[in-house]
């Protein structure tokens, strides 16, 4: 579709795909359908990989609401465009006609003229009406739907990454447990335990696998979500990528002042309160307190989601930390069942007891991860609501 790419970027620049302009020619826009393939597809494997910075393209691609606004729109374009071809052609056919009649009889070529006239004031305003139509204000709605959807599949995506990472820690713990309650079915066999402290074992035991089988179904239902809003058919040969870490260079140079300014600027609530219509007296007064209302209910939302990013940022300090301080116990672990110092149950529990720190390492670097991002999306107006 030649107008896709103008229509999802951020940039408002017009297109055409004939005359440019009715003075000099543009470059001609490739076809936006070249510029990637709907995911990465492994060479050797044919496997697709679901990339998170990539998500706004497959969704241009492969969401149905998505593509049908974008081919309403690009429909109406191509017909004013067409219009306009024709007149230009018909204006250019009589200006040649008036030129080549021009010696021989003037009163045709007056006609030829008049109509070339009459036919390039046409083409003026069909190309007022696409100038339009292309403009950065008219293909905002587009845009804000795109943001929407990217913003919809971010989370989606960060959710299902956050249930497989926690499914790799409870099946080790489940492993764990099982090897434990094993162990004290011998020692209450053998009369070294009590049947309590059993059934205290087997109840820890099932406890983990309703919370595995809870996290799996979980997992299941936002890969599938996420795979039907991009429009890619399920397979065991689509793989939904990680999620990058933080950007922590760019969480620290976050200015809320600066922001916030821009946050209040791209906010439909409170740009529609600004310029609600006024001639009165009272009504410029009611315009004012209608904007400071949308202003200090932007802010506040604004400010908790600042907070929410330095909350985030403060706890994915604190689970790196904790998990850089298992990973050397871990380390000490391995030496000591390397050395035959550990039962099975106990080096179980110690890869366990690491794998829960990685969890909630991972768990906090995503959640910062999609602070930041809402904290963006904030700034540009796109609600989180």
């Amino acid at each position: 579709m030649v107008l896709l790419t103008m229509v999802l970027c951020l940039s408002g620049t017009g297109v055409r795909t004939s005359y440019a302009s009715q003075e000099a020619s543009q470059a001609a826009v490739p076809d936006a359908s070249q510029d990637i393939s709907p995911a990465t597809t492994g060479n050797a494997t044919g496997t697709t990989i679901i990339e998170y910075g990539n998500l706004r393209e497959l969704l241009k691609q492969g969401n149905l609401s998505l593509k049908e606004s974008i081919e309403d729109y690009e429909d109406n374009i191509n017909a004013y465009q067409e219009i306009w071809d024709t007149l230009k052609r018909e204006q250019d056919n009589m200006e040649d006609k008036a030129e080549e009649m021009g010696g021989e009889d003037s009163q045709t070529a007056g006609i030829y003229s008049s109509n070339a006239a009459m036919l390039k004031s046409s083409a003026s305003r069909i190309y007022s009406q696409l100038d339009t139509m292309t403009s950065e204000k008219s293909t905002r709605s587009l845009e804000k739907s795109a943001d929407t959807f990217t913003m919809t599949a971010q989370t989606l995506m960060n959710s299902y990454n956050q249930m497989v990472q926690n499914v790799e820690y409870q099946e080790k713990r489940v492993e764990s447990l099982q090897a434990a309650f094993e162990a004290m079915v011998r020692k209450q066999a053998a009369g070294t335990a009590t049947q309590a402290r059993l059934k205290e074992a087997k109840k820890s035991l099932d406890t983990a696998g309703n919370s595995l089988e809870s996290l799996r179904l979980q997992a299941g239902e936002l890969r599938r979500q996420l795979l039907t809003m991009l429009g890619i058919e399920d397979s065991s040969q689509v793989v939904i990528g990680a999620i990058p870490e933080p950007d922590m260079a760019a969480i620290e140079a976050v200015d809320y002042e600066s922001d916030k300014n821009r946050a209040m600027g791209n906010d439909k609530n409170v740009q529609n309160a600004r310029h609600t219509p006024a001639s009165s007296t009272t009504e410029i007064n009611i315009r004012f307190r209608l904007a400071d209302e949308a202003e200090g209910t932007k802010e506040a939302a604004f400010l908790a989601s600042y907070q929410n990013l330095q909350a985030s940022k403060t706890a994915y300090e604190a689970a790196l930390t904790a998990f850089q301080s298992a990973r050397l116990t871990y380390e000490g672990l391995q030496r000591k069942q390397q050395a035959g110092l550990l039962t099975s149950t106990e080096y179980l529990e110690g890869q366990a007891a690491y794998l829960e720190k990685k969890a909630a390492k991972e768990t906090a670097s995503m959640n910062l991860a999609a602070a930041y991002e809402s904290y963006c999306w904030d700034v540009k107006g796109i609600s989180q609501t």
